[in-house]
C-alpha cells in the first residue's frame, strides 16, 4: 500500500466519503479509512481479503478479483456482498463462489 501525506489523504477521504463510486479504482484508497480518516490501515491477520484500520478497527474487503484481476473494494457500491459466499461481487460478476467448472 502507498504511504500518503495527510493533505492528500484528507482530500481523498472527503471525496470518497460522499461519493463511493469508483473507490475500487484508486489504489491509494486502500490505506484510508472512510470511518475515521486514518491512514493507519493494515492487512487483517488471518483474512487475505480484508484490511483493518488500526485507529477505529473498521474492517473492509479490498482484494484482487481472482477471475479478472480488477480491484474489489467492499466500500464501493458496484462491489456488493455475495449472499452465498460472503465475499464481494466484482464488476465482472465473479465472487468467491465455486463455479460449475470447479465442482
Amino acid at each position: 500500500m502507498e504511504t500518503l501525506d495527510r493533505a492528500t489523504a484528507k482530500l481523498l477521504y472527503e471525496h470518497y466519503r460522499k461519493h463511493r463510486d469508483g473507490i475500487r479504482n484508486k489504489p491509494e484508497m486502500a490505506s484510508i479509512c472512510l470511518i475515521c480518516a486514518s491512514i493507519q490501515v493494515i492487512p487483517k491477520v488471518g483474512d487475505p481479503h480484508m484490511l483493518v484500520c488500526r485507529n477505529c478497527n473498521f474492517a473492509f474487503y479490498r482484494y484482487e478479483c481472482s477471475a479478472c484481476g480488477a480491484t474489489v473494494d467492499g466500500r464501493d457500491p458496484l462491489n456488493p456482498g455475495c449472499a452465498v459466499c460472503g465475499l464481494r461481487v466484482c464488476t465482472c460478476g465473479a465472487c468467491g463462489c465455486p463455479t460449475e467448472d470447479s465442482l
